[in-house]
């Protein structure tokens, strides 16, 4: 495996890699090969309570609790009645940990996702000629890849990684077979070539159709260290030899220490 050279970009060149990503990976959720294997089950797909964002929902209907207008002349039953009725005071929420540092940018060179027994080196993709994305061998024991041209894991921005869910024709499950059965808090581990190993917590589990991929909310610049883990999922189309739809987890940067 090639190592990536040092890059002499400064901050600024690096978000405009992050915002030229969009626009150039954009692609993937299209070219992303998986191809069925004959008699294989399909592979699991995140339950719906897990695909969507790690927010608060907020019921668009809901609506402040009626107040009643006071007495001109309130009695002391009433007086207690009211003070009584006097709703607790709130309870500070927890603060959240703050996001650690970005590191330096360096070439990842293995992932580890213990939740899903996804232990695989990592390759470096870049662009084709027809500018989609690069993607790993289709083969059954093929590592997954880092898109190069994008932040590194660990690095301010989302990187990406990628792989395939199953393998040629009979052979079987790919490196990212069982990327649908990750869960919010699960932990993904990269170690690096600066001898860093970066780890992030699962935020969020998509599955989209493969023409609904969005690239803007996908590939965004993050002010964090954030990583994306595409796949594809969904029902296997004997006709196109593809996969229907897209599985992309969202994770962001918890932690690091030495490898």
């Amino acid at each position: 495996m090639k190592h990536a050279r040092k890059n002499p970009r400064n901050g600024r060149g690096r978000r405009i890699t992050a915002i030229a990503v969009t626009a150039t990976v954009g692609l993937v959720g299209a070219v992303l090969i998986g191809v069925g294997a004959r008699g294989e089950a399909p592979p699991p797909s995140p339950p719906a309570s897990e695909a969507i964002a790690d927010t608060p929902s907020v019921s668009p209907t809901s609506s402040p609790p009626p107040t009643s207008m006071p007495s001109a002349t309130p009695t002391k039953p009433q007086a207690k009645a009211e003070a009584s009725s006097k709703a607790p005071k709130p309870k500070p929420k927890p603060t959240q940990a703050a996001a650690p540092k970005p590191l330096k940018r360096s070439q990842p060179v293995r992932l580890d996702i213990p939740s899903i027994g996804v232990d695989t080196d990592l390759l470096n993709v870049g662009l084709k000629a027809d500018g989609s994305i690069g993607v790993p061998p289709l083969d059954p024991d093929a590592p997954a890849g880092w898109y190069k041209r994008g932040p590194s894991p660990g690095e301010q921005g989302p990187a990406v990684l990628l792989g395939h869910v199953t393998a040629t024709a009979d052979e079987g499950p790919a490196v990212f077979f069982k990327l649908g059965d990750l869960r919010k808090k699960d932990e993904i581990s990269v170690t690096r070539a600066d001898g860093k190993v970066a780890v992030f917590k699962v935020t969020q589990i998509i599955q989209t159709k493969k023409d609904a991929f969005s690239s803007a909310g996908t590939y965004a610049n993050t002010e964090d260290a954030e990583l994306r883990v595409i796949t594809c999922g969904g029902a296997f189309d004997k006709a196109t030899q593809r996969h229907a739809d897209n599985i992309v987890v969202h994770a962001k940067l918890v932690s690091t220490h030495p490898a």
